[in-house]
C-alpha cells in the first residue's frame, strides 16, 4: 500500500519501490554563478579592514539622514507622472492600511503598492499586454537624476551584478514551502553567496496541507485538519492575520478560489461538507451539504457552478456559487477525487480512483453526457493551458492517458515514471511527478497535439518521495516560474527543491529547504503584473528611510525614466534598528586547519553599546563558502557558553574560505556583517 496523495491512502492499491541515485551534493547554474559570487567576495574584502564601518553602513547613515530631515507627517502616497514618444506613464506608491485597519503612512518598514499607468498620451487608451521592469534603489547624495545615470542603473541591474542589487526588485519570484515541521518556508532564489536564500519562516498553529493565493497575491489560505482551521496569511507582512475554524472534528484538506476570487472553497474530508470562506472580510459564510467522502473542486469558467467530487458516495455535487445551495447529486464511477473544467470543451470531467472510466459533466443539464474509458486507478486530472487536452494520470499502470475534449476520447497514452500522482504545466511541457521515482516525466504539449506521447525522464532529486510516505501530500510539488520556461520541483526527502530549465537533461540548480521537508511547493511572483487594463501593480514593503531613485523600463513601446520616491524614518524602526545592532568576534580568527578534520569555530556575539553578551539565540547561521562560489555549506550554529556559539565544520579540501554569520531574528543577514578569512592547509610531510 503506498500514499498517493493525503487522503488516498486507502483508496489505492500499488506497489513502488523507491529506486536508487547517487547525485553530487551540489550543483551550481552556470559559471556565470561564479563569476557573480567571485564579484561578491572581491567587493566584500575591499571593506574587511573596516569592521565596523563599510560601504552599507554609510548607505544607511545618508538615507537615514535625509529621512530625518523629512517632514514629521509622512504622506500616505505619492503620484508623479511622465510622458515621451507619446507614451504617458502615472507612476503611484500607495501606502496599505496597517494590520489593525489604520490608514498607513509611506514610513521605513510599512507595506504599499507601487502602480504604473501606462497609457496613450494622445488618446488615453491604455496600453496593455507589456512586460515592465522596474526597480526601487537608494539615491546617491551625488546623484544629477539624469537620463544617462537612469540609464545606467537599469543597464547595472540588467546585468545581474550582486554589488549593485536594488533595495526592491519589481522583477523577482519567492519559493514558498508548506513543511513538515508547521511552517511556512519564504525563499529568494535570486540571491547568491554572501546572504541566505531564506527570508522568513511563518509558524503554524499547526501542520497545514493544501492551500490557495489570492488573485492579487497579498493572501494565503492554509488548512489545517488537525486544528480544524484554516489560516490566512499576509503575504506581504508574512504573518497570520486571520484564522477561520470550520466547525468542531471537521478536517479542512483541500482549498480553491472560485475563478472571480469571490469564494474560498474548503472541502471538510469524512464529512459530507464544505466550508465556502468570503474573501472579501475572510469569515465563514457557510457549510455546504454535498456527499461523504474526501472532497475535491472544480468550476465552470464564469464561475457560476461549483463542483465537488464525494468519494465515499462515488457523486460529483453541483452547487450554484451564487445561493450557495446545491442543485444536483450526479452519479459518476467508484471513488471519484480528481476533477478538472475543460476551458476548450466547456464541460466538467470527473475521474474515478477504483473505476474504469472518466465521466463528463455537462453544466447546462447537471448530468454526465459522456464517459471515457480508462484503466482503474486514475489519481490526478489536469487540463493543459489552452483547455482542451486533459491528463489523466495513472497510478496503477504507471502512466498518462491524454483526452481530447474536442472528442471526449483517449489520443493517446504512454508509461512514465514510477508511481506518478501529479501533473503541472508550462506553456510548452507537462511535467509529471513520480512517488516511486526521483525523477519527473516530461511531455512536449506540442507532440500530443500531433496523437504523440513521449515523455522524457529528468532526475530531480536523490530519494523518491516514497522514501518518505508520511510526507506525500495533495497539493503541487512542482511549480512553473514566472518566465513560463522552467519549473521548480520541490522533494521532501532530500529537504531540497530543484530549478530545471527546459531542454536540459538535469537541473541546473538547487536550493535548499533548510533541514525542512516541503509537503506542497508555490511560487509567489512579486514582479509587476497588470491588474488591470494597462495597469502594472506590485505590493512592496519600504524596508529602509531615504531618497529612492525608481526606474522603469518598458521594452515596447521603448520607455525609460526613473522616477523618485521619498520614505520617511518612524521612531519604531529606529528602535529595531538599535535592537539589532550586533557585534561579532571570530574566536577561530587567525588559525589554520586541515582539510578532512573536523573544528569547531566559535564566535562571541554582543551588543556594540553595552558590551553584554547577547545569550539565548536560536536562529543563528553559518554560511561557510569557498571563492567564486565553488562550494558552500551553511549550518545551524549550537549555544556553548554566554554570548558564544559554535558550529563543527570540515573542510573539504585546502583553499581560502570565508565564514558569515547571520541571525534571522534580528534580521541580520550573512553578508550583513564582516567575513571572517580562514586559511585550510594540507599538512606538511614529515609532520605530526
Amino acid at each position: 500500500m503506498v500514499e498517493s496523495g493525503l487522503g488516498f491512502s486507502n483508496q489505492l492499491t500499488n506497489n513502488c519501490r523507491p529506486a536508487k541515485l547517487i547525485m553530487r551534493r551540489h550543483f551550481y547554474p552556470s559559471i556565470f554563478s561564479m563569476l557573480r559570487a567571485l564579484i561578491l567576495s572581491l567587493a566584500a574584502a575591499a571593506t574587511v579592514s573596516a569592521q565596523t564601518v563599510g560601504p552599507k553602513d554609510l548607505k544607511r547613515k545618508a538615507a537615514r539622514k535625509e529621512a530625518s530631515e523629512a517632514k514629521a507627517d509622512a504622506p500616505s502616497s505619492v503620484s508623479q507622472s511622465f510622458e515621451k514618444e507619446g507614451v504617458r506613464v502615472d507612476f503611484t506608491v500607495q501606502a496599505l492600511a496597517s494590520e489593525k485597519g489604520q490608514g498607513g503612512k509611506l514610513i521605513a518598514g510599512a507595506d504599499a503598492a507601487a502602480t504604473f499607468r501606462v497609457t496613450d498620451a494622445r488618446t488615453g487608451q491604455p496600453i496593455t499586454g507589456l512586460h515592465p521592469n522596474a526597480w526601487i534603489s537608494s539615491r546617491p547624495s551625488d546623484s544629477d537624476g539624469s537620463e544617462a545615470e537612469c540609464k545606467d542603473k537599469i543597464r547595472s541591474f540588467m546585468g545581474g551584478l550582486l554589488s549593485v542589487r536594488a533595495d526592491i526588485d519589481l522583477n523577482s519570484y519567492y519559493a514558498l514551502t508548506l513543511n513538515h515541521d508547521n511552517t511556512i518556508s519564504i525563499i529568494n532564489p535570486q540571491v547568491a553567496f554572501s546572504r541566505t536564500k531564506l527570508e522568513s519562516i511563518i509558524p503554524l498553529p499547526g501542520r497545514g496541507v493544501d492551500w490557495a493565493l489570492s488573485k492579487n497575491r497579498d493572501f494565503l489560505y492554509v488548512t489545517l485538519p488537525e486544528q480544524s482551521l484554516v489560516v490566512v496569511v499576509s503575504t506581504v507582512s508574512r504573518k497570520i492575520v486571520n484564522t477561520i475554524p470550520t466547525g468542531e472534528k471537521t478536517r479542512p484538506t483541500r482549498i480553491a478560489l472560485d475563478p472571480d476570487e469571490r469564494l474560498v472553497w474548503v472541502g471538510l474530508d469524512g464529512s459530507p461538507q464544505v466550508a465556502v470562506i468570503d474573501t472579501a472580510n475572510n469569515k465563514l459564510v457557510r457549510s455546504v451539504a454535498v456527499g461523504e467522502g474526501l472532497h475535491n473542486f472544480a468550476f465552470t469558467a464564469d464561475g457560476r457552478f461549483a463542483y465537488v467530487t464525494n468519494s465515499a458516495s462515488d457523486t460529483v455535487s453541483a452547487i450554484d456559487a451564487q445561493t450557495l445551495t446545491k442543485v444536483a447529486d450526479i452519479p459518476v464511477g467508484k471513488t471519484p477525487v480528481p476533477i478538472a473544467y475543460s476551458a476548450a470543451g466547456r464541460h466538467i470531467y470527473a475521474a474515478s480512483i477504483n473505476g474504469a472510466s472518466v465521466s463528463v459533466i455537462d453544466p447546462a443539464r447537471q448530468q454526465v453526457t459522456a464517459t471515457i474509458p480508462v484503466k482503474r486507478g486514475v489519481v490526478a486530472l489536469r487540463f493543459e493551458p489552452e483547455g482542451r487536452y486533459g491528463f489523466a494520470v495513472n497510478q496503477i499502470e504507471d502512466a498518462v492517458f491524454v483526452i481530447d475534449a474536442a472528442t471526449n476520447s483517449i489520443v493517446g497514452s504512454s508509461k512514465v515514471v514510477k508511481g506518478p500522482d501529479q501533473v503541472s504545466f508550462t506553456r510548452r511541457y507537462a511535467y509529471v511527478r513520480g512517488t516511486g521515482s526521483e525523477k519527473f516525466s516530461l511531455i512536449e504539449l506540442n507532440e500530443v497535439a500531433r496523437g504523440k506521447v513521449a515523455p522524457v525522464d529528468i532526475q530531480a532529486g536523490q530519494k523518491p518521495p516514497s522514501a518518505l510516505p508520511a510526507d506525500i501530500g495533495v497539493s503541487d510539488m512542482i511549480a512553473p516560474t514566472p518566465e513560463g520556461n522552467a519549473a521548480v520541483i520541490a522533494n521532501a526527502p532530500d529537504m531540497m527543491l530543484y530549478y530545471y530549465v527546459e531542454g536540459m537533461m538535469a537541473p541546473v540548480g538547487t536550493l535548499s529547504n533548510y533541514k525542512r521537508r516541503p509537503h506542497a511547493l508555490m511560487l509567489l511572483d512579486r514582479s509587476l503584473s497588470e491588474i488591470a487594463p494597462g495597469v502594472y501593480s506590485s505590493p512592496i514593503r519600504l524596508k529602509n528611510a531615504g531618497r529612492f531613485d525608481v526606474p522603469l523600463l518598458i521594452g515596447q513601446p521603448r520607455f525609460v525614466n526613473c522616477f523618485q520616491l521619498d520614505v520617511a524614518d518612524s521612531p519604531e524602526s529606529e528602535k529595531q534598528r538599535k535592537g539589532a545592532s550586533v557585534a561579532v568576534e571570530a574566536l577561530f580568527k587567525g588559525g589554520q586547519f586541515k582539510p578532512g578534520e573536523a573544528v569547531r569555530l566559535r564566535f562571541k556575539l554582543t551588543d556594540p553599546e553595552t558590551g553584554k553578551p547577547i545569550e539565548g539565540l536560536e536562529s543563528v547561521r553559518v554560511l561557510v563558502f569557498e571563492p567564486p562560489g565553488l562550494w558552500q555549506e551553511r549550518q545551524w550554529a549550537r549555544a556553548v557558553d554566554a554570548g558564544t556559539y559554535e558550529v563543527t565544520q570540515v573542510f573539504p579540501h585546502a583553499g581560502l574560505y570565508h565564514v558569515l554569520i547571520g541571525i534571522a531574528s534580528h534580521g541580520i543577514n550573512p553578508g550583513d556583517l564582516p567575513f571572517t578569512a580562514v586559511s585550510v592547509v594540507e599538512a606538511q610531510k614529515g609532520s605530526k
